[in-house]
């Protein structure tokens, strides 16, 4: 195992120390509630844009992503390309509702649009989500770095959870924004050096592509529509455009940046901005491990035995080709910490306030400014250190990136089904809200449940050895299978087939791709929310303010609504008159 020089530890303690320092920064400078929440919502358009990327891009991206396009190949970089069309959605039907009623949290939209139950029933389900997404971008990164690099696993979950809790909780708004930005930069220059130095070693792009095309990873899209099938076209950009207007449009984290806007146009164009942004990333990481794959064509060092997981596959790269170069293994590292710190900020920040504007305001509403921001900054810290225990848990929860995006399907798939219902059926009443939200998470549960008892299993492309200097012996063969057995995949399509005949009727619905859950869960809560709502008595289109529909819904409701005033406007006397009299 290679070791981190001293050099490598000071720039990995520098990062964290000015990440901490722009967060005594804004405490210094912070004047009220409102500023520790929205920034005084004056933020402008480019720290904002770019907390949004650094946000969206955490290690579960920086580390999880080459890993999946090292076993799978570059299918997933198709995701980059609903970054083009998603944010039309989210700035034209979702940013002008929120913006203009001038709410601290997304979620007192819905008390505003339903009722108290369906708010909390979000809440619930959303701190739930959050608390188990910081913890694997906690852990994720510092179980990599610990394994392969040395670096201490308590040491680097500590480091990560208590800075991030630190410069959160006393800085606010402000303080993750601005050190989003600096950890953003951070991660790209990592990410623009491994490629660089992998794509040189290699012998250039053209002779990466040879390779990849000789280990079968060449296929960037496949028509199938097959939904058990782990990355198609139709998985992502049904489930993918599902998934990323779901965490651009209603995620706290992502609408209390919106709201720290100077304006409504400044919101929109920092959301585009943002959604561009994670695409550029999104594509780095994607090159990156296609790069590593190059880099290892012929002898790959999972199935060797020298790493026990994929995630493990960036940090190992980086020791391996950059151990001779002082320093610069620790400044690669420190763009994984970052890529943790800022998506944990994010998220954590979020949950303060949806603590403090959602729970804490509506229990005690008289509140003093001072004692709420005190109140506020004490949660935050607490929750930061619910996160670093929650951390130490997630080693049980496998892929990272598949993990992730299943959780955020099981609890932000029936709240985003809740918000469609909000926005774009005016006719929605608040049972059929909460119906629907109960109904989309159990069959969201039950899916990943199930994933779990009868995990899909896809083919992938050949891993190779066949350049190694030894030949694998039977303990790396035998953490082959287990790694194997860890990412579900095999690469016989036989025993794919073989597999599956084997199971019980009916698990075949478990075997359905990660990405569609988000999909799946929020149509279960539209149906259900549509349905309940019909069988309890619609909205009287007189009861629903158009300020809470979405803009293209809104016009036309309006007319309906005046037709319906219309209607049962009482007739006045000269409805009675002959036509002559009139």
């Amino acid at each position: 195992m290679e070791t981190l020089a001293a050099l490598d530890y000071l720039i990995i303690v520098g990062m964290l120390i000015v990440s901490a320092l722009i967060g005594v920064f804004f405490a210094i400078r912070q004047q009220s509630v409102s500023d520790y929440f929205l920034g005084n919502r004056h933020m402008s358009v480019f720290p904002v844009a770019i907390s949004l990327t650094a946000t969206f891009i955490s290690a579960i991206t920086y580390l999880g992503t080459p890993a999946e396009v090292y076993i799978h190949g570059p299918k997933y970089g198709l995701m980059a390309t609903l970054r083009t069309f998603v944010p039309i959605v989210i700035v034209y039907c979702f940013i002008p509702v929120f913006y203009r009623l001038k709410i601290t949290t997304v979620y007192e939209y819905l008390e505003m649009r339903f009722n108290n139950t369906v708010r909390f029933l979000v809440l619930a389900s959303e701190f739930v989500g959050g608390f188990i997404y910081m913890g694997i971008v906690v852990y994720t990164p510092a179980l990599a770095l610990s394994t392969v690099t040395g670096l201490n696993l308590t040491f680097s979950i500590l480091a990560i959870g208590v800075v991030c809790t630190f410069y959160t909780s006393i800085g606010g708004i402000k303080a993750v924004i601005w050190t989003d930005v600096f950890q953003a930069f951070a991660m790209v220059i990592g990410a623009i050096i491994m490629i660089i130095a992998g794509t040189v070693s290699i012998g250039g792009p053209a002779e990466g592509w040879r390779r990849a095309a000789e280990g079968g990873r060449d296929h960037l899209v496949d028509f199938n529509i097959d939904p058990t099938i782990r990355l198609t076209f139709w998985s992502i950009y049904i489930g993918g455009t599902s998934f990323l207007i779901m965490i651009g449009g209603t995620k706290q984290s992502f609408v209390q940046r919106y709201l720290s806007c100077k304006s409504e146009s400044d919101a929109r164009m920092a959301a585009w901005v943002g959604m561009i942004g994670t695409a550029v990333m999104e594509l780095l990481a994607v090159a990156t491990g296609m790069t590593i794959f190059a880099y290892y064509h012929v002898c790959d060092p999972l199935t060797s035995g020298e790493i026990s997981r994929a995630d493990q596959i960036v940090p190992y790269f980086m020791m391996d080709i950059f151990q001779s170069v002082p320093g610069l293994p620790g400044l690669l590292i420190s763009g994984a910490f970052c890529a943790s710190l800022s998506s944990m900020s994010s998220v954590l920040n979020s949950i303060a306030s949806i603590a403090g504007q959602d729970i804490v305001k509506t229990i005690w509403p008289d509140m003093t400014d001072a004692t709420y921001s005190l109140v506020v900054k004490v949660i935050s810290a607490v929750f930061g250190l619910v996160t670093i225990a929650l951390a130490f848990l997630a080693s049980v929860l496998g892929d990272v990136l598949q993990t992730a995006l299943s959780i955020a399907g099981i609890t932000g798939g029936p709240a985003f089904g809740v918000y469609i219902l909000g926005l774009f059926v005016p006719r929605c009443n608040s049972k059929g809200a909460a119906v629907g939200m109960i109904g989309g998470t159990l069959v969201g549960l039950f899916l990943y449940l199930g994933s779990r008892f009868y995990p899909p299993i896809s083919h992938r492309p050949p891993l190779s050895v066949e350049g190694c200097d030894a030949l694998l012996n039977e303990t790396s063969s035998s953490m082959y299978n287990d790694v194997a057995t860890e990412l579900f995949t095999v690469s016989d399509t036989n025993t794919v087939e073989s597999v599956l005949s084997e199971r019980p009727p009916g698990t075949a619905m478990f075997a359905i791709s990660y990405l569609y859950l988000t999909t799946v869960n929020a149509l279960v809560c539209v149906i259900l929310g549509v349905v309940v709502s019909y069988v309890t008595s619609w909205n009287k289109p007189q009861k629903v303010d158009p300020k809470l529909l979405a803009p293209i819904i809104a016009r036309s409701f309006i007319s309906l609504v005046q037709d319906h005033e219309e209607k049962d406007k009482p007739p006045s006397p000269t409805d009675y008159l002959p036509l002559s009299k009139v």
